[in-house]
């Protein structure tokens, strides 16, 4: 998990700023999209590392800690947070984005994320 989040942190992203991850998410994307498809490698990596990059900005920014998940879908790393069993599971979030290729989704997706804890949590 840690050299996933690296791949984008390393790539100069600044983690703490969800404009900038959304931006380097949308620069990927269309650099992938634009690739030729038989050219193109797998974009789960890129996927993974986005989604997990993007969680590790919820959690510094919403009081969440990482967590193994299951659910009738699977295990999957997520994020929670007591009281309420409130999950969010970062990955699969921006997986759904990667084929979208509608830019500023990733930043209207962690600002959604956090209006939602907003509205369970008072400190969120």
């Amino acid at each position: 998990m840690e050299g996933s989040i690296a791949l984008v942190a390393d790539s100069g992203v600044d983690l703490d700023d969800a404009d900038a991850l959304g931006r380097a998410f949308d620069a990927e994307a269309a650099r992938w999209f634009a690739t030729a498809a038989a050219e193109r490698g797998d974009p789960n990596v890129l996927v993974n590392a986005f989604g997990l990059a993007v969680g590790e900005h919820l959690r510094r920014t919403c009081d969440l800690r990482w967590v193994v998940a299951t659910d009738d879908d699977g295990t999957e790393i997520a994020l929670h947070r007591e009281p309420f069993d409130v999950r969010v599971h970062p990955t699969a979030m921006v997986a759904r984005r990667w084929f979208d290729g509608t830019e500023g989704e990733v930043q209207a997706l962690v600002a959604a994320v956090k209006e939602s804890l907003a509205g369970i949590y008072d400190d969120a």
